[in-house]
């Protein structure tokens, strides 16, 4: 039972995933609504920050998002994948090196040559949680992924990050590890069990490898750059 369900955590779900981008009418139809109600899109990002391909895609993002009318839901997870995956640590190894070439597609060098383990972020995830979404919390999330992977390879200390979270917000952060739960909790009802992962208008993305197609689904919605 655990072959199957295995397999189909690794190819069944993506499939399924990819299958149900192909409508596109009704996505477009509820873009148009919440244009003409005032509000804004969203795009959710889950993501973790003690991996470099989760970092390059908050930062990717951040950037690909700058003019549009959509709100950047930053969606920190620590506990995702596969339980029990056998394949892990060869995984996380590798995402350091696949996060070394996603790095210079937009200009920047991975600092760190091995992975990070999730608990020694997880008071990122915390902290993030727990913050209304916005400005300021895209800014803070975006400045510690560099800090964590291009700039530097030494320690993790909090203090540190709590200076950063002071620029970025003029107050202390509070920490939600409910919060945190909530998301892996609704990051695994939608679908994807791996991260870095956006949904957008009713379609997901990988989005390590994908930040060119979110953005022209963006522009299929509507939520083109002013």
């Amino acid at each position: 039972m655990s072959k199957l369900r295995d397999r189909a955590e690794r190819e069944i779900g993506p499939r399924l995933i990819v299958a149900a981008s192909t409508v596109t009418a009704p996505a477009r139809a509820a873009a148009a609504a919440r244009r003409a109600t005032g509000r804004s899109g969203r795009l959710e990002l889950y993501f973790g920050f003690d991996e470099p391909t989760s970092a390059f895609a908050v930062i990717d993002l951040e950037q690909r998002l700058q003019g549009r009318k959509v709100i950047f839901d930053l969606l920190p997870v620590v506990e995702r994948g596969i339980k029990e995956d056998p394949a892990l640590d060869r995984k996380r190894i590798y995402g350091v090196t696949d996060g070394r070439r996603l790095g210079r597609r937009i200009g920047l060098t991975l600092s760190r040559s091995e992975p990070i383990d999730p608990q020694q972020t997880a008071f990122l995830a915390d902290w993030v949680a727990a913050a209304p979404r916005g400005a300021a919390l895209t800014r803070f999330c975006a400045a510690a992924c560099r800090r964590l992977w291009f700039e530097g390879d030494g320690p993790i200390e909090a203090e540190r990050y709590e200076e950063l979270w002071r620029e970025c917000f003029g107050s202390a952060p509070i920490a939600d590890q409910a919060a945190v739960r909530a998301n892996e909790k609704k990051m695994a009802g939608r679908g994807p069990y791996e991260t870095p992962a956006a949904w957008i208008g009713g379609r997901w993305f990988f989005a390590q490898d994908r930040s060119a197609q979110i953005a022209d689904w963006l522009d299929q919605l509507g939520w083109t750059v002013k």
